[in-house]
């Protein structure tokens, strides 16, 4: 044999020829004007962007603060079950001073339980029974206020449009390509 095919040499030749590789680049925007912005600023670096497409797509809520919306820290407990504890101590402190106020003024006293800590004692779980009570109801009553408003909120969310943007570039211009994509708030990145 004579020739050899497909060797590759030090330059990144193959068989004479200079061998360039590429990556694209697709982002996801909001705006169009974000979409041409982007590729004015690849051009500027030296990107040929005389075939990139951009597409119309739609984007949905999830979609929009999928990746980058913070996570807030879980709570040791849920709204109902901190609700239930905060009007129980709060409930239990006031029917407290109640009743110690009633028991030394004499309103209050039950022969059946003698003493000043019996009656506090009485007035304080009662107090916290009651506060507990409450504070379940009302917090029963927001939570399902706030899901009927997100369900609400969630029907009349009309799908808006997005537009996706999709570049080929040399692989040595990919990282600065995705940095200035990020700058334009670029929803999601691919490379």
């Amino acid at each position: 044999m004579t020739g050899q095919i497909g060797q590759t040499g030090r330059a990144g030749q193959v068989g004479g020829a200079q061998i360039k590789e590429h990556i694209w680049l697709v982002a996801l925007y909001e705006q169009e004007e974000r979409a041409d912005e982007l590729l004015d600023r690849l051009n500027a670096i030296g990107v040929d962007t005389t075939e990139a497409t951009t597409v119309r797509v739609e984007i949905d809520d999830k979609i929009r603060t999928a990746r980058y919306s913070t996570m807030p820290e879980a709570a040791a407990m849920s709204p109902v079950a901190r609700s239930t504890v905060t009007g129980a101590l709060f409930g239990g402190a006031t029917f407290l001073l109640f009743g110690i106020a009633a028991y030394s003024s004499g309103v209050l006293a039950i022969p059946a339980i003698a003493g000043l800590f019996n009656h506090a004692f009485l007035s304080f779980v009662a107090g916290a029974l009651l506060g507990g009570a409450t504070g379940m109801l009302v917090a029963s009553g927001q939570e399902r206020k706030i899901a009927r408003s997100q369900i609400a909120e969630t029907r009349q969310a009309a799908k808006s449009e997005g537009f996706l943007v999709a570049v080929k570039m040399p692989t040595f211009l990919a990282e600065r390509a995705e940095e200035i994509a990020r700058g334009l708030g670029a929803k999601e990145i691919l490379l």
